[in-house]
């Protein structure tokens, strides 16, 4: 006990000495190194500014990510005021929560270094407003909070450097009375005169929950420090200390709004990236989800947003009419119909649209994309005039969040086979037979009542697709021959099409060539959705590697063949 009692002495020794040479409240002139923090005051202030630049950090990887994110799957599928829209609110919804739990934790820290002591709690406040980054409306806080704190450690010395350094162009009315309370006791203890301090204490007035003693005691305590009757040091001390307290913020309050927020902005911005193009939509999964919370939240931030603001006009001490009263109940009310009202929208539209059973065909597939990233293959399914008929959509996704349509998927969907087989077995059951025939959009394939077999339901939009281009390659000599290609799928589902072979010469001797067109997924163009053909030149007996001949777009709706004039990757 006794080598503990030396060393806090020697600590409170060496801080006396180190703050009597210069003041800790410059923040123009830096501190020695081995300046004695109260070691507990220090961590705590240290691990606040380690979690708070960690949370900015974050939040600013999140937003790039964002931006990153919608510009690459909107940006050239949709119009240029949606992708703003859209990378706006996604990038504004990161930004919002990184914000909210950076806010969070400080409150949370801010909630643990009230249980700390005069000496410890002052040392946390000192470093962060030291090492943190402060602006110059924030500064005047921390500068009234450490003069506070210096009162309650009797170093009326130091508070009254503190407080000759506040700015009080930055001080509310509330903040500006703490300020001539603090200097009035600080000069009563320094034995100087307070009636000018106490005087422009007693000409403002504060909230009425702030707790400030009255003003007649506050001018009683100057007089009576002037006539040499100084109110005892407890009585000050339990007026500083009780005068606008810090509130207690909660940290769960600030996390579940911010994330409330975020993901309302989140959404926004998804939804509006999707409705502008038809080519895009959300997951069935998603939508409905994230809708019904979006409604949900919308109206819990109308409602709390209503009671804050009540709560803050209840603190101010403003004399209210009861006409302003009943103006400011009628517009909240107005305010939470009309969130709830636009709410019920958003959920009945999440309803209606996420309509449909959505499925996985396939994951991780590569060879079916130009960019050769791996894609989830998915199939909505979509009961219509009661169930009377099926229509099936097929799209691709990288994320939780929106996919593509995309038609290439429909060969890897084994379902829609089977009972496409299952139907045209049935016929004389008395139901109605039905096959998977791919539309001239990309993307749909409707269940129809047609007699088709399994081979004629996925020769459709692709093979006229081929066909195009087949006669287009024709007609410039490219390849050999006039007949017309056969669709065919190799062992993994890839569509492709022989174009004929021929006989050439390589090499000093002659060789046979085949013409292969393999299919290449669709192609977002300035006029639409095409979809990409590659032509190969293969060595069927092995005499050469396979060589690329060109690439070619085609039309969904014309089909007319554009030559992209390039011969690789």
């Amino acid at each position: 006990m006794r080598g503990d009692d030396a060393r806090e002495g020697a600590r409170k020794a060496a801080a006396s000495g180190a703050r009597a040479t210069a003041s800790p409240y410059d923040r123009g002139t830096p501190l020695p190194r081995d300046y004695p923090y109260e070691p507990r005051g220090r961590r705590l202030a240290d691990g606040a500014l380690a979690t708070l630049a960690l949370l900015r950090v974050a939040a600013a990887a999140l937003a790039f990510a964002g931006l990153a994110w919608c510009a690459n799957t909107w940006l050239s599928a949709t119009s240029l005021g949606a992708a703003i829209m859209a990378v706006l609110c996604v990038t504004l919804a990161a930004l919002v929560l990184g914000r909210g739990l950076e806010f969070a934790a400080g409150a949370a820290f801010g909630r643990a270094s009230l249980r700390l002591g005069p000496d410890a709690r002052h040392d946390y406040v000192l470093r962060a407003f030291r090492r943190g980054r402060r602006s110059a409306s924030t500064a005047p806080r921390f500068l009234l909070a450490l003069a506070r704190l210096d009162i309650l450690r009797g170093q009326p010395h130091l508070a009254g450097d503190a407080l000759s350094r506040v700015d009080t162009s930055h001080l509310n009315p509330d903040r500006l009375k703490l300020l001539y309370l603090l200097q009035t006791i600080t000069a009563i203890q320094l034995q100087e005169d307070a009636r000018n301090a106490a005087i422009r204490y007693a000409g403002i007035a504060g909230e009425k929950d702030a707790d400030f003693p009255p003003e007649d005691a506050v001018l009683g305590w100057a007089q009576s420090a002037a006539d040499g009757r100084a109110p005892e040091d407890a009585t000050l001390h339990d007026a500083c200390a009780r005068a606008l307290q810090p509130r207690r913020r909660k940290p769960l309050l600030a996390v579940a709004l911010s994330v409330m927020l975020a993901h309302c902005l989140l959404f926004a911005g998804v939804a509006t990236g999707v409705d502008a193009t038809g080519s895009w939509r959300l997951h069935v999964g998603y939508q409905t989800v994230a809708g019904l919370l979006a409604s949900s939240f919308m109206v819990a931030l109308a409602i709390v947003g209503v009671v804050l603001l009540a709560r803050w006009h209840t603190r101010r001490d403003a004399p209210q009419t009861r006409g302003r009263k009943v103006a400011q109940v009628v517009g909240s009310c107005l305010v939470v119909v009309a969130v709830t009202c636009l709410a019920l929208v958003v959920a009945i539209g999440t309803l209606f649209e996420a309509d449909g059973t959505e499925r996985v065909i396939v994951r991780g597939v590569r060879l079916d994309s130009a960019d050769g990233r791996p894609y989830d293959y998915v199939a909505i399914d979509t009961e219509e005039s009661y169930g009377s008929s099926l229509t099936t959509t097929y799209w691709r996704t990288r994320d939780p969040f929106v996919m593509q349509e995309w038609s290439p998927a429909q060969v890897y969907d084994a379902k829609a086979w089977r009972k496409t087989v299952a139907n045209g077995g049935d016929s004389d059951s008395g139901t109605t037979d039905s096959s998977t025939s791919a539309t001239g959009s990309a993307g749909s394939s409707t269940v129809t009542s047609d007699t088709d077999t399994s081979e004629s339901a996925t020769s459709s939009a692709l093979a006229d697709q081929m066909r195009a281009v087949a006669r287009y390659l024709q007609k410039r000599g490219i390849v050999p021959g006039s007949s017309e290609p056969a669709l065919s799928f190799d062992a993994k589902g890839h569509a492709y099409a022989s174009l004929g072979t021929q006989d050439q010469t390589a090499g000093g001797k002659v060789v046979v060539v085949e013409y292969v067109l393999k299919d290449n997924g669709e192609s977002e163009q300035p006029s639409g959705t095409a979809q990409e053909l590659v032509l190969e030149r293969t060595y069927p007996n092995g005499e050469g590697d396979a060589e690329l001949v060109g690439f070619y777009l085609v039309d969904h709706q014309t089909l007319a063949v554009t030559d992209e004039n390039r011969t690789s990757w």
